[in-house]
């Protein structure tokens, strides 16, 4: 595999020109066919605009890694009439990566192996409202504003305030009710609901109840 990726790597040209279409085949043996919109020779990156999968509207864009392809094709040169690719916002880009890697770290605060995924995902509810930043876990209760401690089974009654804040507390009840009430209802086994349909009669309950008198002797 490695030397299949050397002899394709040398085979390409110090620069691929842009609006030419290309067919890369990847180390998972995938074929990806589109058109050049940049090439980097020194990191071997090869950026490809391709037909999306999902709608013709829109184009699915590919950062291939020559070192790691096994075959790279030019299937058709360009004839020199192309659209110059729009610059990229670079602050845009660093802005949108910031706020993913955010995102990540704020879902990882929330996990706690220790507790159920329900309460995970209470613990996140809550964080949304007062931000990741006020919430945290505490063995396994849910601690808010370093005030407010929500303990197991993390229902409405299992909220105190460590300063008897009547506001904090009754606007954290409100969510966990909210939480509650949104979720769907837990589906009974069918054995369950056929014992609770269907109650149990005992033969001595039932012969009584029709009453056949019984004949003097």
């Amino acid at each position: 595999m490695a030397a299949a990726a050397a002899s394709a790597v040398n085979a390409v040209n110090d620069c691929f020109s842009i609006g030419s279409t290309v067919v890369c085949t990847t180390c998972f043996n995938e074929e990806v066919e589109g058109e050049v919109l940049a090439f980097d020779h020194n990191t071997k990156m090869l950026i490809l605009k391709c037909r999306s999968k999902s709608t013709e509207e829109l184009s699915d864009i590919y950062a291939m890694n020559l070192s790691l392809c096994s075959n790279v094709q030019v299937v058709k040169e360009c004839n020199g009439n192309f659209d110059d690719p729009q610059k990229l916002n670079l602050e845009q880009v660093k802005m949108r990566l910031r706020k993913t890697v955010e995102r990540r770290q704020d879902y990882l605060k929330s996990k706690n192996a220790d507790v159920s995924p329900e309460a995970q995902e209470l613990y996140r509810a809550i964080a949304k409202q007062y931000g990741y930043n006020e919430v945290s876990w505490q063995g396994l209760n849910i601690q808010i504003l370093n005030e407010v401690t929500i303990s197991p089974p993390y229902r409405v009654d299992n909220v105190v305030s460590s300063s008897n804040n009547e506001t904090s507390c009754n606007y954290i009840k409100r969510i966990i009710k909210q939480f509650f009430n949104t979720r769907p209802s837990p589906v009974p086994e069918s054995g369950a609901a056929a014992s609770t349909s269907s109650p149990s009669v005992s033969p001595t309950s039932s012969s009584l109840a029709s009453g056949s008198p019984v004949p003097a002797n």
